[in-house]
């Protein structure tokens, strides 16, 4: 018996002491924290319909989120709200859209779809993106099953909750601003979603990290510039610098490949993400600038100036036709922050006037037939800085905007996106 206790103990002392196997002892790398972000300022114009037991459709007013209830998700008609705020997602293209009421539980799912367009993918890609949503802990959730269409332009997902939805980009190209003076240096760089390879997709939605910087040779490769300047690359970053002169190609264009970002079986029905172009544009600017899209067309304006009275910044603006281009924001100080546009000449508010010569008058807003009131188009100017420089004061800032054309029918929702950068001086 003696002989027998020995031997046991001599077994149970080797096995203790006995190599582990590599997957015993590899140590799993630990997942990253949820990043708390703030909630988003409202941007535009809430958007509401009463849906019921049958089910329905809600639309932001810019087209861009679709809220899609089945029949029998709700028992009683309930008032659906959605309104375009400010995105706190770092590297989310666009605005992010708000959802009411917050305590709203649906018995079934309902879907829901964001529609991008060629500006949203200025900066990243189709492969990249997923749909996220913000409660009120401040933390972004993505939401792995997220289908993409790419033909369509769209994601798909389906919840049971309402809170702050946003476009998530999983990997996008930053550069330090859009805009350089001649002979000006910035720096560019692929952003990602910190130790992103730790996260466990499995989970219906993952919580999004602090983004960092993709720093893998092996995934970041092929920077190339388009257009005058140089660019001096490294397998992570880039810098460009602008020529002594404005170049007739302006804005100039710099792009990277990303290779199999995403690896093959990493996220459930998505697969390798192989190689995917980013590109970004620079615009190489004068002292001051006022530049923009509408409609998706691109504008630009020379001789920039503003004057600020009686509450109101007036941005203005010459196009080479020698028509103006005119924005009034309403104000109590000329002072940095985001101005929604509102119906009402609220302190705070900004109120689109007209952009004169570009395609027509185009005014902001449209009537609403069935109620008779004016309807808001949405969307927010920014200013971001304001300096006084040798005695003379500059604004700089940006707009994104919902607009239409006057010359059509007057009930007709908004069909213009005017968007915007500017840099003026005082007059």
């Amino acid at each position: 018996m003696k002989g027998i206790f020995y031997y046991l103990a001599a077994f149970l002392f080797l096995s203790a002491c006995s190599p582990k196997s590599k997957e015993d002892t590899a140590v799993k790398p630990e997942e990253p924290q949820g990043a708390v972000f703030p909630k988003g300022m409202p941007a535009g114009t809430t958007i509401t319909a009463a849906l019921g037991p049958q089910g329905g459709v809600l639309r932001s007013l810019d087209g861009k989120f679709k809220l899609t209830v089945p029949a029998g998700a709700l028992t009683t008609t309930t008032p659906i709200s959605v309104q375009p705020v400010t995105n706190t997602l770092p590297g989310s293209p666009g605005l992010a859209y708000r959802f009411t009421p917050d305590n709203l539980q649906f018995a079934k799912p309902v879907t829901m779809t964001f529609t991008w367009n060629d500006d949203d993918m200025e900066t990243t890609a189709p492969e990249a993106l997923y749909l996220a949503f913000q409660q009120g802990d401040g933390i972004w959730r993505f939401l792995p099953k997220t289908t993409v269409n790419a033909a369509e332009k769209t994601l798909t997902v389906e919840t049971t909750h309402f809170s702050d939805w946003a476009p998530y980009a999983m990997f996008y190209l930053t550069r330090e601003k859009p805009e350089v003076r001649t002979n000006e240096s910035i720096g560019l760089r692929v952003q990602t979603t910190k130790n992103y390879l730790a996260f466990n997709f499995n989970r219906t939605e993952v919580e999004i990290a602090q983004e960092a910087v993709l720093d893998d040779p092996k995934n970041i490769q092929n920077w190339k510039l388009t257009g005058a300047g140089q660019l001096n690359a490294e397998a992570r970053i880039a810098r460009y610098t602008a020529p002594g002169t404005i170049p007739q190609q302006n804005p100039v264009w710099v792009s990277v490949d990303v290779l199999h970002f995403i690896p093959a079986g990493k996220i459930p029905g998505r697969g390798n993400t192989g190689k995917v172009i980013l590109r970004s544009p620079i615009r190489i600017v004068e002292d001051t600038w006022h530049y923009g899209t509408i409609g998706g067309v691109e504008f630009t304006t020379h001789q920039h100036w503003f004057l600020f009275q009686d509450g109101i910044l007036n941005i203005e603006g010459l196009i080479p036709n020698g028509h103006s281009v005119n924005i009034d924001i309403l104000t109590l100080a000329l002072a940095t922050g985001t101005h929604t546009w509102n119906n009402e000449p609220l302190p705070g508010s900004a109120k689109f006037v007209y952009l004169a010569g570009l395609t027509g008058a185009i005014m902001h807003g449209y009537t609403d037939c069935t109620t008779g009131y004016d309807v808001n188009a949405g969307g927010s100017v920014t200013i971001s800085k304001v300096e006084t420089v040798n005695g003379v004061k500059y604004v700089e800032g940006h707009y994104d905007i919902g607009a239409f054309d006057i010359m059509a029918h007057p009930c007709a929702p908004p069909v213009k996106h005017i968007t915007g950068e500017f840099r003026v001086k005082s007059r």
